[in-house]
């Protein structure tokens, strides 16, 4: 059994915790849109993605699932969340389970007005929330919201934008704060065109901060709640804490775990105001304070692979030990430098060929299918008349290839007919070599030029051609142009 972590980014306590659930039984895959990822050193195979955002996104991680026998894909990340929700049918049809809630719950969970709206319309308590500026201004006026405040984004994470007012001049400041870092980050993709309602303002709550890691089984069925106390927060996450025993919290997190049914863990932070809880936020995923459960005997991990593989567990497996006390520590990772890390090999089989048109599909616009009919044959012809490279990383995954002709020996033109790089390998020059490789290998079946076909408005193409030596040739159609290099 094989599993994908994606957005793994530092999490690489998680990563230890499923290598151990699986022990020799599977891999664990993770997955990041950025190389310089610290889990990437614990997990048994690491793949840079395109962004979340990127129209490529789900068909790279369909791709990467099918190739790798992925079993299931757990998000680690809130942003993640509502794109792999949309797409748990698709993953479905190549035998891959997505552990994400539905849609809805995603919705509740990310909005945090539409978390507010939840918990108040099912009769759990909250913090007053408003999401207009002129409305908070009113609410202080007739005395029913008073300073401090807390100002940050409606569909935040962590502690980004996040400021506290103690009067109206600081809320006006912050609220513009808070405006320009939701424009100037990831923020900027979750408003769904909702600037002017981007911003909630939360009365501030005196007391004692808990979080609780609220578990259901995959079918969204109640399994436990286990409560801690924090003693310290670093960047919006649980620094310290400690299990505790509190029947109050417990039942809070049976009544939510039974009126969301989100699947798996739900990450919850509450404060207690004179005994009343008051839930803060619900984040539909594994939090920074599951390793505090895990600490004191939680093992959902495990638990998720014995579902997976269609086994009953035992209840202790998610029961707690109270008054285990934990802190995390600070640990520096060795990231392992991949620009250089990889091959360049001569795919020599129609079924390779295949193989890789297919997951280059998407790249190219438009697309390698649309423009060809039966990519089986096409990939027989490519394995008898023309040379197909193909670049393998560390993790013997394709990231980029290129195809060329060099059997006209009467004009002795070389002709480029693919030349592709997956989106998040680029900037690391591997078209160049690419290219250069083609180049180097025309030279030596002794072609005099070498000839290409590029559309007019890829501009970055275009200049990587220029300047390895291709100039204009003549027009192709309407929308491409030929550029050939004299060799």
């Amino acid at each position: 059994m094989n599993i994908l972590l994606t957005s793994v980014g530092r999490r690489s306590y998680l990563v230890k915790y499923f290598k151990d659930a699986l022990g020799n039984s599977g891999e664990v895959h993770v997955s990041n849109s950025s190389a310089i990822t610290p889990a990437f050193t614990f997990a048994d195979k690491c793949i840079v993605t395109p962004l979340i955002y990127d129209e490529n996104y789900i068909p790279f991680l369909l791709d990467y699932c099918e190739q790798n026998n992925i079993k299931a894909v757990i998000s680690l990340f809130d942003i993640d969340l509502p794109v792999l929700s949309a797409n748990k049918h698709a993953f479905l049809e190549i035998g891959t389970q997505v552990i994400v809630s539905n849609k809805s719950v995603i919705n509740i969970c990310n909005d945090k007005f539409e978390t507010y709206k939840f918990l108040i319309n099912n009769g759990f308590n909250a913090p007053k929330t408003l999401i207009s500026l002129y409305s908070a201004l009113d609410a202080i006026q007739s005395k029913s919201l008073e300073y401090p405040l807390i100002i940050k984004p409606r569909w935040g994470m962590g502690s980004i934008g996040v400021f506290e007012a103690h009067n109206e001049d600081e809320l006006g400041v912050f609220y513009n704060k808070v405006i320009s870092e939701i424009k100037g980050s990831y923020l900027k993709y979750e408003i769904q065109g909702k600037l002017e309602e981007s911003v909630l303002i939360q009365e501030k709550l005196p007391g004692q901060e808990y979080g609780l890691d609220i578990i259901n089984n995959l079918d969204g069925e109640y399994q436990n709640t286990v409560v801690k106390r924090k003693y310290a927060m670093r960047s919006g996450e649980t620094d310290s804490a400690e299990t505790v025993d509190n029947s109050l919290l417990k039942d809070i997190g049976e009544n939510i775990s039974k009126s969301l049914q989100h699947i798996a863990n739900l990450d919850v932070d509450v404060f207690l105001k004179d005994n009343i809880p008051y839930i803060l936020e619900m984040n539909a995923r594994f939090g920074g304070g599951y390793p505090f459960s895990h600490m004191a005997g939680v093992n959902l991990p495990l638990a998720i692979v014995k579902w997976l593989d269609g086994q009953q567990i035992d209840s202790t497996l998610l029961t707690e030990r109270i008054g285990v006390l934990a802190h995390k520590d600070i640990e520096i990772v060795h990231i392992q430098n991949e620009v250089d890390d990889y091959k360049i090999i001569r795919l020599e089989t129609s079924e390779e060929i295949c193989n890789v048109l297919t997951s280059f599909d998407y790249v190219f616009q438009p697309s390698i299918s649309q423009r060809i009919e039966n990519l089986n044959q096409y990939a027989q012809k490519l394995k008898d008349n023309a040379l197909v490279y193909a670049a393998k990383d560390t993790n013997n995954q394709i990231i980029g290839f290129v195809v060329f002709y060099v059997n006209d020996m009467e004009t002795k033109t070389g002709y480029v007919t693919f030349l592709a790089v997956q989106p998040y390998a680029r900037r690391r020059k591997l078209g160049e070599k690419l290219l250069d490789f083609c180049i180097n290998e025309s030279r030596e079946n002794e072609m005099s030029s070498l000839k290409l076909e590029v559309r007019k408005h890829n501009e970055k193409a275009i200049r990587l051609y220029e300047k390895n030596g291709f100039e204009y040739c003549d027009e192709a159609s309407g929308d491409s142009v030929y550029m050939i290099k004299k060799l």
